[in-house]
């Protein structure tokens, strides 16, 4: 892999703060297993920025910053995808990681920020540690790093595989639809600080896209981690709600019991 001496940009130098390396060190370098590596680390990083994100989208850019020589060493600088609005959150994206991958390493615990998706992504790094090829993952960033362990995959299995299912409702913001595989809508729920997945049938589409970016119920059978948050919810009914500015305040509803 060839040395990267050059000089970078104005941009990736302003955000050398946010950064993420990752490091693997082996004997031998099976370009497919690298490839899982690298698919992982990019997916990880994505999926943690929409994940934590206030409306599920996408709020910074990653970037490579260097690709060092020997073995496999890189590292992704994060940039803000509009500085006026998202100055902090590479910063707040690269915590959310390093923090959630120290818990992970030591208990099986759903870290705060982490969707599903970001789960199997982490997983895949302690899935692909063998001191035959790739026998050292290692992360770091500012001061922060650590090597991946084979426990991590145990730990992420333990949280994944026990579920439980329930009749529940979700109330938050619409703010996906999607039709590609199989229809779902993201709702991002202020209680759960979070995008949820949901399931929902053709008959309620119209409803769906009238309610894109408002705020909406759904009831339904709701999947949840035991002790953990909501999965996803196959929605049986959905009803757009008003506004927040549209609700009665408290001294509005107090006004009107005191007046009979």
């Amino acid at each position: 892999m060839q040395g990267r001496n050059d000089s970078t940009s104005n941009v990736t130098r302003s955000s050398d703060h946010a950064t993420l390396t990752i490091n693997i060190e082996g004997p031998y370098f099976p370009l497919a297993k690298f490839r899982r590596a690298l698919d992982s680390f990019i997916d990880l990083l994505t999926e943690i920025d929409k994940e934590t994100s206030e409306n599920g989208d996408l709020t910074v850019e990653w970037a490579i910053s260097s690709i060092e020589t020997g073995s496999i060493h890189i590292t992704a600088v994060a940039n803000p995808v509009n500085e006026e609005i998202h100055q902090s959150r590479p910063s707040q994206v690269i915590e959310t990681i390093t923090h959630g991958i120290d818990q992970l390493q030591e208990s099986p615990v759903i870290p705060t920020g982490f969707s599903e998706a970001a789960l199997k992504h982490t997983k895949t790094f302690s899935e692909l540690v063998d001191p035959d090829d790739f026998a050292e993952i290692r992360l770091r960033s500012n001061g922060w790093t650590t090597n991946i362990a084979p426990r991590l995959a145990g730990n992420v299995d333990e949280i994944t595989k026990t579920t439980q299912k329930f009749y529940g409702s979700i109330e938050g913001t619409l703010v996906s639809i999607s039709v590609a595989a199989r229809q779902v809508l993201g709702i991002r729920s202020s209680i759960e600080g979070r995008t949820i997945r949901c399931y929902f049938k053709d008959e309620l589409f119209e409803v769906a896209k009238e309610a894109l970016g408002r705020r909406v119920y759904v009831f339904g059978i709701i999947r949840q981690r035991q002790h953990g948050p909501k999965i996803n919810i196959q929605v049986d009914e959905l009803r757009i709600l008003p506004s927040e500015n549209d609700m009665p305040s408290v001294s509005d509803i107090l006004a009107k019991l005191r007046g009979g």
